[in-house]
């Protein structure tokens, strides 16, 4: 039940990224300090945060159902968020810690949810039966 419940989870959490970026698509930059100019950045952002997010967020719904295995699913989120996550520590490694201080409330929250959810994946998958 754990397992669903964290593949629940991140198919919520990317399934509202992908919504937000497809239909938002500067209201998404808005919260990570960007500005886009034209058509061409709306559809980046719709292509690399919608379109992306949104395959993660059905491949997880295939878990959810039985189509595919949960472990596939916990593993896309884990690569998906383990990912990003990656590239924010990195970032403050490379710019040094006192970076985290410049960020805003909306970095500094996605940095929490993105460990919590590492966290929370890592321990379904390890707790997930083999098949």
């Amino acid at each position: 039940m754990f397992q669903r419940i964290v593949l629940a989870i991140g198919t919520l959490v990317a399934a509202y990224i992908s919504l937000r970026a497809i239909t938002a698509p500067e209201s998404v930059l808005v919260n990570l300090g960007l500005i886009i100019d034209g058509a061409d950045g709306r559809s980046e952002i719709r292509g690399q945060y919608g379109g992306f997010f949104g395959a993660v967020a059905i491949a997880m719904v295939l878990s959810l159902i039985g189509k595919l295995p949960q472990k596939f699913g916990l593993g896309m989120l884990l690569i998906t968020v383990g990912g990003v996550l990656m590239g924010r520590l990195l970032s403050i490694v490379i710019e040094g810690p006192q970076v985290l201080a410049s960020y805003s409330s909306s970095i500094q929250a996605f940095i929490i949810v993105d460990i919590i959810l590492v966290a929370l994946t890592l321990l379904a998958l390890r707790t997930t039966p083999s098949k």
